[in-house]
């Protein structure tokens, strides 16, 4: 069987969600296609026949062909539902819980984080110019009230979907990782729950494992 293929990047954070899906799922035969975003390789037509807009990653499973990192997750995750770790849920009530926290993460979460860490991170290591602290300011405030909700879920939840790791805990390691890098951490230490959840997920060893690659 030829290997699953991930064209993106190590260091990309919705790449970095499709490989740690394939870690916890046991998927051993894959290989990451490194595509040249500084040569605007992802803007080219060839690669918009596969991703049309234009954006990293997608796979290619031979006769399946998948783009959107949370959308290649599910698929992942569905495709190899008898190996490795159970992402999706085994009952029609967990399923429904790993859904909703996986729609909180995508609709809620990651609007806010991901333009502070694009403000904070990825604008001045692109020459883009100085972070616009005011607008990080702000974003940081939306992410705040959105931690707030996790808090006091986590109350009385070891994990957003109930007592075992899903893809919903999964899918917010990437850019929660990254509010070290953008000074921002506080977010997450200062909630006593949300840090014992997040204490949780980042030890994973599929995490600590695609959390190196460069």
């Amino acid at each position: 069987m030829a290997p699953v293929k991930v064209y993106g990047l190590n260091m990309s954070t919705c790449t970095k969600r499709v490989l740690t899906t394939l870690e916890e799922k046991a998927v051993t035969e894959y290989e990451v296609v490194p595509v040249d975003l500084g040569k605007g390789e992802h803007k080219s037509e060839e690669f918009k026949k596969k991703q049309p807009f234009g954006v990293i990653p997608y796979l290619d499973d031979g006769e399946v062909q998948v783009f959107e990192s949370r959308a290649i997750a599910r698929y992942i995750a569905d495709k190899n539902s008898s190996q490795g770790t159970d992402l999706l849920g085994s009952t029609l009530k967990e399923r429904a819980l790993v859904n909703q926290w996986l729609e909180v993460e995508a609709q809620n979460y990651n609007p806010p984080i991901s333009a502070l860490i694009a403000e904070k991170v990825f604008k001045p290591m692109f020459g883009g110019g100085e972070p616009d602290e005011a607008k990080a300011a702000e974003l940081k405030a939306k992410l705040s009230v959105v931690l707030d909700v996790y808090e006091a879920h986590l109350t009385s939840s070891e994990y957003l979907a109930g007592s075992a790791f899903s893809l919903a805990d999964l899918s917010h390691l990437p850019y929660t990782a990254m509010l070290w890098a953008s000074g921002d951490s506080d977010l997450i230490t200062s909630r006593p729950n949300v840090n014992k959840w997040w204490e949780r997920i980042s030890s994973r060893p599929s995490w600590k494992k695609i959390s190196a690659l460069q």
